[in-house]
């Protein structure tokens, strides 16, 4: 059982009404403008209509997919990020800042591990298949220690360690629920056969080919924005992985910390197959006051099953149908929220 990366709230008719509108933690709709309501309905008091928030939790009941963290961690990503205006963090301590947020906040969802590239700091040029945090739940901490332990050093053997990483997925079990590598760099690989002055693009693509023909698909993410034009290496890895980025850049990219967490989160966000069904926490004080909306918009209750949201089988349990369960299906669901207290729009 996992959790999705949707964030639900438990909206309690409570106190003052909350300042602003929408975000994440309300609808952000009156809801006096729901439609499809009564004439005769109760007026709803703004003053205590969802004004009070705390999270409830939303679960489904999918299984976790393994995401392989190969990580660049060569001498260059000890330097800032190429900015403007620049920045004086190294990338270094930004992807560790991201990586590790992105992984805390989904490490029951996804299974995460980490292997590095390269494993030596001079020559420079080797990567082994043994990962510093093994694939499965709760690699929060591991990842945390890897970073606090560690530094960069050494060349961009990316071929090596995508290599690595097939070695090590062909000693696990396969995980029907999905297994994907985030390959993330900061510059364009080398190290073909040990030279750090021979580029080895095309057996970096090859080694991506191979994960790929395995069953194991791969994410491309260029952080550091000193790219300039884009690479094909990376483009090509990027289709050859199967995942690739909509647009003429087909790898994720960026260039400081909040183009890194908004690529991080696409690609965890991505791998996680939501489900229509979502199991609550907490049961509403009033199952027939509540408001359901999905990205901000009001979903009306259908008890015939068509298109809407309904209780099933009681009110623990939610589930999605028609078009609303294939927006949720399709991934662009990013928020679902129940108000309590503000009646919502029903269809037969």
């Amino acid at each position: 059982m996992r959790t999705i990366p949707a964030i639900a709230m438990l909206m309690i008719a409570c106190g003052p009404p909350a300042k602003g509108g929408g975000g994440d933690d309300s609808p952000g709709t009156d809801a006096n403008t729901h439609g499809n309501v009564d004439a005769d309905e109760t007026p709803i008091d703004m003053g205590t209509c969802g004004a009070q928030s705390q999270n409830i939790g939303v679960v489904n009941l999918g299984d976790p997919p393994d995401l392989l963290v190969v990580l660049d961690r060569s001498g260059s990503m000890s330097s800032p990020p190429s900015t403007f205006p620049p920045v004086f963090t190294s990338k270094w301590s930004t992807m560790k800042t991201s990586l590790t947020g992105v992984v805390t906040a989904k490490q029951q969802q996804i299974k995460f591990g980490l292997l590095e590239f390269p494993s030596d700091d001079d020559p420079g040029c080797s990567a082994t298949a043994t990962p510093k945090v093994n694939i499965g739940l709760g690699a929060g901490p591991g990842f945390t220690g890897y970073f606090n332990g560690r530094s960069p050093g050494g060349n961009t053997p990316a071929h090596v360690g995508l290599t690595s990483a097939l070695t090590y997925f062909n000693s696990l079990p396969v995980n029907t629920a999905g297994r994907y590598v985030l390959f993330a760099t900061d510059g364009l690989p080398n190290c073909l056969n040990g030279d750090p002055n021979t580029g080895s693009d095309a057996a970096t693509v090859a080694a991506v080919t191979a994960l790929f023909n395995a069953g194991v698909k791969t994410y491309v993410l260029g952080f550091g924005g000193a790219f300039g034009q884009t690479p094909a290496v990376l483009n090509d890895a990027a289709v050859a992985g199967g995942k690739p980025k909509a647009g003429s850049t087909k790898f994720y990219e960026a260039s400081n910390q909040a183009e890194l967490d908004m690529a991080l989160q696409a690609i965890a966000g991505g791998i996680i197959v939501p489900s229509c069904s979502f199991q609550l926490q907490s049961a509403p004080p009033d199952p027939n006051n509540v408001t359901v909306t999905i990205n901000g918009t009001p979903v009306p209750r259908s008890p015939s099953h068509g298109n809407g949201w309904d209780y099933s089988p009681n009110a623990m349990t939610i589930t999605f149908f028609g078009t609303y369960c294939s927006t949720i299906m399709g991934g662009a669901m990013t928020n679902v929220a129940f108000s309590y207290g503000c009646p919502g729009p029903i269809i037969n």
